[in-house]
């Protein structure tokens, strides 16, 4: 959608900022990434300035957290805490712009009350309170003003030099239709239309699970850049680390089986499953958020899913490598084994149930590691979406680290 002149002009200058922040992310990204004890404190910071991918970037660097020595991880995890909570913020005077252009009239006409201070920012955009007639409380987000343009073009930037580097492992085309679907997948995040289409999936998938809950979509009051839901209460996973074990059992659970169950039984992958996105609750509950980050499957590619679900419940590893070659449609030996060993600690370890320590998700990242070097003059193919999944099974296994989840016995189902 093309920014209407009055967003254009609010935007004018910010577009620039944005894009090279968003550059900046990558590096500090990494540093944060790769532990590096000399700049990752100064990182930490810039993250939380970031604007576009970088932004992006910075959050799956902070989902490695527990990954780092013992010493920097307590340097630096509050900082991750505060970046999860709180990024950079848009002037309300823009906000309001977009919520007029797109609904036809200011936030204070359409809303009870709006609150013009956001309580929370992300990559892509900000959240606001908000009441409406029936004095229902609201949460409100909308996209930070140029940020459709800047994201673009760091993804047009990232994909000319993935297309470069895929040809040297991919057959011909192969290599652009990998990178342009990793780019279709980041992209999706910025269409508020699909995401409320994403909300309404899982809010069904959901609405029977004793655990689980999203908030509602409020579809007169949304539009491509603004989202209006209802408002969910809960706890960061800092403080649910303090509830009793069978608090967190049952919450480790619930997790699993969003992850796990709603790819395989149903066929949707919920892809941003950090921390962030997650409301904990002394009762045992816990509100799910951001459905920006979906993926649909086809009946062929959910049976390979089951398969791999089948193979790690019994701890047959023969089993499962043959389904993640199936389900991935991988034709390269060496690579499906690499791949299927990150799989097998990551995904199969959610299947079973056992407590997620920082050891075992280091066992994760160090299998990521291992298959990058395994990789390394093979040719092959690899579906857009297998990234996503990597990203979900670090975000999730770490996610309950956060938590210091207890084993949560055999995996339950979304019904």
């Amino acid at each position: 959608m093309a920014d209407p002149p009055k967003t254009r002009a609010i935007a004018t200058g910010r577009i620039g900022r944005f894009a090279s922040l968003a550059r900046a992310g990558l590096g500090t990204a990494a540093s944060v990434a790769l532990g590096s004890a000399g700049g990752i404190e100064q990182a930490v910071e810039k993250l939380g300035e970031l604007r576009g991918i970088g932004t992006k970037v910075g959050q799956m660097a902070g989902l490695v957290e527990a990954n780092l020595p013992p010493e920097l991880r307590a340097r630096v995890g509050p900082a991750l805490a505060k970046l999860r909570a709180e990024a950079a913020r848009s002037p309300y005077a823009a906000i309001a712009a977009i919520v007029h252009e797109d609904l036809g009239a200011p936030p204070e006409e359409l809303f009870a009350s709006f609150e013009q201070e956001p309580f929370a920012s992300a990559s892509l955009g900000q959240v606001h309170r908000a009441t409406d007639g029936d004095a229902r409380l609201l949460a409100v987000k909308v996209q930070h003003p140029g940020i459709d343009r800047a994201f673009r073009g760091d993804l047009e930037n990232v994909g000319s030099f993935g297309r470069l580097a895929t040809t040297f492992v991919m057959p011909d085309g192969q290599g652009k239709v990998f990178v342009e679907g990793v780019k279709a997948g980041f992209l999706a995040e910025l269409d508020y239309l699909r995401e409320a289409e994403n909300l309404r999936t899982f809010e069904t998938l959901l609405s029977r699970d004793p655990d689980l809950e999203t908030p509602s979509l409020v579809p007169d009051r949304s539009s491509a850049r603004v989202l209006t839901t209802t408002f969910l209460r809960g706890e960061p996973v800092e403080a649910a680390r303090g509830y009793e074990p069978a608090t967190r059992r049952r919450q480790a659970a619930a997790v699993r089986r969003l992850v796990v169950s709603s790819l395989v039984d149903h066929g949707v992958l919920y892809a941003d499953a950090h921390a962030g996105n997650f409301l904990f609750r002394p009762d045992g509950t816990l509100g799910v958020l951001d459905f920006g980050s979906v993926f649909r499957f086809d009946e062929e590619q959910r049976a390979g899913f089951a398969e791999m679900r089948e193979a790690a419940a019994i701890d047959d590893r023969a089993r499962f490598d043959g389904a993640v070659a199936r389900a991935y449609a991988l034709r390269n030996d060496v690579v499906a084994k690499a791949i299927a060993k990150v799989q097998w600690h990551g995904f199969g370890g959610l299947v079973r149930g056992h407590a997620i320590d920082t050891e075992h998700l280091r066992t994760i990242t160090s299998a990521a590691a291992e298959m990058k070097k395994q990789m390394l003059g093979e040719r092959f193919v690899l579906p857009p979406f297998l990234p996503f999944i990597v990203r979900t099974l670090i975000a999730t296994n770490s996610l309950l680290v956060a938590l210091d989840a207890p084993a949560s016995g055999a995996l339950g189902r979304i019904a």
